[in-house]
């Protein structure tokens, strides 16, 4: 018997600024909000979840510090090398694109809160 179920996981990130995290999850890497429905204004939300298809994430408000450097989320993308431009584009901060020891490519960014995250395909 598994001790976790099956798709029934959460990545919890801490931030400081709510709105701004949203925006970076939402509206530039196009995660769907599972939580809280209907809200346009974020800035006062503690709590907001993203549908990932077998897991969620989720932010959760209040942080008073910084993120550490020693965790990272990785999205897949169908092509890293645009999303990593669209990326550019809206001035997020990311890596140029490297092949991982499989071939892969992928690249590293930090999200608005200091948070690692990388796009690979």
């Amino acid at each position: 018997m598994a001790l976790v179920k099956e798709n029934q996981m959460q990545v919890i990130l801490f931030v400081k600024d709510m709105a701004s995290e949203v925006q970076f999850y939402k509206d530039l890497l196009g995660l769907p909000i599972r939580y809280p429905e209907g809200v346009t204004d974020f800035s006062t939300e503690m709590w907001v979840e993203f549908d990932c298809g077998g897991f969620s994430l989720a932010l959760h408000g209040g942080a008073q510090t910084l993120p550490d450097d020693l965790h990272e989320v990785v999205f897949w993308v169908e092509d890293v090398a645009q999303a990593r431009d669209k990326l550019v584009e809206a001035g997020v901060e990311i890596g140029e694109i490297r092949d991982l020891e499989d071939g892969a490519p992928i690249a590293e960014g930090y999200d608005p809160a200091g948070h690692r995250f990388a796009i690979r395909s």
